[in-house]
């Protein structure tokens, strides 16, 4: 078997034994390890515009695979303009919105 052909044999190996490690860690730290206790998580932006939104799904995204227990608030400092978005969200998926 060629140098070449080793090489790649080689880069496909390491590849899957960190695919099976990042695989194992996941499993351990959404089952293991963040499985009790509580968090907050307090975010600061204008409802109506796309980064708070796209802010919000991460934290909520967190939430559900890593910290069960965490609590989302969400404090509008914004002017308003506009369709407020992140208000419409807080109604529907469970997290704390202040005016």
């Amino acid at each position: 078997m060629s140098v070449f052909w080793q090489s790649v044999l080689a880069v496909f190996a390491a590849v899957g034994f960190y695919a099976l490690l990042h695989a194992a860690w996941e499993w351990v730290a959404s089952r293991l390890l963040c499985t009790r206790g509580a968090a907050e998580l307090t975010l600061y932006g204008d409802g109506c515009d796309p980064a708070s939104e796209q802010l919000v799904r991460a934290a909520l995204r967190v939430r559900r695979q890593y910290l069960p227990g965490l609590s989302v608030t969400f404090v509008e400092i914004g002017g308003g303009q506009g369709q407020n978005v992140v208000q419409h969200m807080a109604a529907r998926l469970d997290f704390l919105y202040l005016d």
